[in-house]
C-alpha cells in the first residue's frame, strides 16, 4: 500500500471508530505513514514537528496511544530496550532480528492466522493482531 493510501486508510479508521480527525492526529498519522523506518516516540515527535511545527509533543503522544488502542500501530522493542512504532493496518507485523549486530529485516509471510483462530476459540479472546519477532544471526554475523 502506498504511503498516502496508508495514511488515508488510517485516518478513515480513526473516524470510523468515532474519533475526530484533528490536525494533530492527521499530522501524526501522515508522519507515521511517511516514516522511513520504525520510530521511537521522541523520533515521531521530531518527525511530526518537521512536517507540522504547531503540533505539540503531548498531542503526538495522545495520538500514538489512541492509534495503539485502535490497533493501527504496532509497538516493538526490536529485541532491545527502546520501543518503536510502526503504522500497521493489517493487525500484524513480522521481523527477524540479529542478536549480534541488531540488523532487523521485516517480512510479510504470515502463517500464524490459524493459531490466532485456534487460540481465540480456546481462550475466548477476539484476537485483533500480532507481532512476531524472530531472533538469530544474520548472514554476516553467522560467518563469524
Amino acid at each position: 500500500m502506498k504511503q498516502q493510501d496508508l495514511a488515508q486508510t488510517a485516518m478513515r479508521k480513526v473516524q470510523q471508530a468515532g474519533h475526530k480527525l484533528t490536525a494533530p492526529r492527521r499530522a501524526t498519522i501522515e508522519a507515521l505513514a511517511h516514516a522511513p523506518d520504525h520510530l521511537t516516540a521522541p523520533q515521531l515527535v521530531t518527525f511530526v514537528a518537521q512536517r507540522a511545527p504547531a503540533v505539540g509533543r503531548a498531542s503526538v503522544y495522545r495520538t500514538l496511544a489512541l492509534m495503539s488502542r485502535l490497533g493501527l500501530v504496532q509497538a516493538s522493542s526490536l529485541g532491545g530496550a527502546t520501543t518503536t512504532y510502526l503504522l500497521t493496518l493489517g493487525g500484524h507485523h513480522h521481523h527477524v532480528i540479529c542478536v549480534n549486530c541488531r540488523k532487523t529485516v521485516a517480512f510479510d509471510e504470515c502463517v500464524i492466522k490459524e493459531l490466532e483462530r485456534s487460540l481465540g476459540e480456546k481462550l475466548g479472546f477476539q484476537i485483533e493482531g500480532h507481532l512476531v519477532e524472530l531472533y538469530g544471526y544474520c548472514p554476516a554475523c553467522h560467518k563469524d
